[in-house]
């Protein structure tokens, strides 16, 4: 008996040095996104530092809804605090961990999904960049390893996933001293997840979507996730809003649209395309960055639209509207949308 007690104690030891010897290391190979507009390292590892049941609405989804969602616009227009809870491609089986993760701190009164997901040709599994964009910055957990085991086909990619000092440790010649004054308990974004995307000076033109009806099957992967999202929300007695945000979407993926729609009913969800509503959000060719994502001041407008939909379809949701800290937030965000060089950008504010 005292051997096997031994044993167990010199086990446990030895996990906990690990781990403090380990988790350095991990951090400081690990790959970091600190700088410029997809600064996604601030934007996802700062969330956990907000306080905690800070945020009202939370918006999920993948860069169609980090692009067009600024809480500090919203805030501003309703005193309403959000956070944007997104990352690149993000698939449905992510945005399912990513509710999960954000619900172990935060409270909100309103999930807002974006549905651009639907539209990848995505059977099984997402190239590794995508993958590794949405695992990097999750803290370890049993939420993490679930996802990890729905991103990957193979025992070894899981485990990568899970460690990705195995895919990192490589980076050691590349290190920078951003790497080793890394602190990811300091953290934070500004903009509460957005990325503030500058006028590229180029006008995209909107695809011809208009009176499509028909109905295009979801990948049963898209499916299979899209209604567990809705079933995690019925049971937690959450509201959701699943939408897609303008984006100059095709006749295919209307199609696609059309179904989420159908099943959004099933659930008695609301759903919204806001590809229909272009002229009522004064969007025009000129203020999308590319060929699907709003700049900054195309969604700017939009969430002039939005707070509108907003406040009206939800009227007791919680305001602050004094919070100074969001205040001299929302103040440089506005700085930075005047500074934007088309004209028309003053007429923003």
């Amino acid at each position: 008996m005292k051997t096997k007690i031994g044993f167990f104690i010199r086990a446990a030891a030895f996990l906990v040095v690990f781990g403090l010897l380990f988790t350095p290391l991990k951090e400081l190979v690990c790959r970091k996104s600190l700088t410029g507009a997809w600064d996604m390292t601030n934007k996802i590892g700062g969330f956990y530092n907000e306080p905690e049941d800070e945020f009202e609405v939370l918006y999920l989804g993948s860069s169609h809804a980090y692009a067009a969602f600024p809480p500090l616009r919203l805030w501003e227009r309703t005193g309403i605090k959000s956070y944007v809870f997104a990352t690149q491609r993000q698939p449905l089986w992510a945005t399912y961990a990513y509710l999960v993760e954000a619900l172990k701190t935060q409270s909100p009164a309103l999930v807002v999904v974006d549905c651009r997901a639907v539209f990848d040709p995505v059977e099984s599994y997402y190239d590794e960049g995508v993958t590794y964009s949405y695992m990097d910055d999750l803290p370890f957990s049993w939420n993490k390893a679930r996802l990890a085991w729905v991103s990957a086909g193979t025992m070894e990619e899981r485990v990568e996933l899970l460690c990705n000092f195995i895919k990192y440790h490589g980076r050691w010649p590349d290190l920078e001293e951003a790497d080793y004054a890394f602190d990811r308990s300091a953290l934070r974004d500004p903009y509460k997840g957005y990325v503030f995307l500058p006028d590229q000076d180029e006008d995209y033109q909107r695809p011809d979507a208009e009176g499509v009806d028909a109905r295009a099957p979801l990948e049963a992967k898209h499916e299979y996730w899209l209604r567990r999202i809705l079933e995690l929300c019925r049971d937690e007695g959450l509201p959701l809003w699943l939408v897609k945000t303008p984006s100059n979407i095709d006749a295919g993926e209307k199609a696609l649209l059309n179904t989420v729609a159908d099943i959004a009913a099933e659930y008695g969800v609301p759903f919204d395309d806001f590809n229909e509503r272009y002229d009522e959000a004064g969007l025009s060719p000129s203020l999308f960055f590319d060929e699907h994502h709003m700049d900054a001041r195309g969604a700017a407008r939009f969430a002039d639209l939005f707070a509108d939909e907003l406040t009206a379809r939800w009227p007791g949701l919680r305001t602050d509207p004094d919070a100074p800290g969001w205040a001299a937030d929302a103040a440089a965000y506005e700085a930075a949308l005047s500074r934007l060089p088309r004209a028309e950008s003053a007429s923003l504010l």
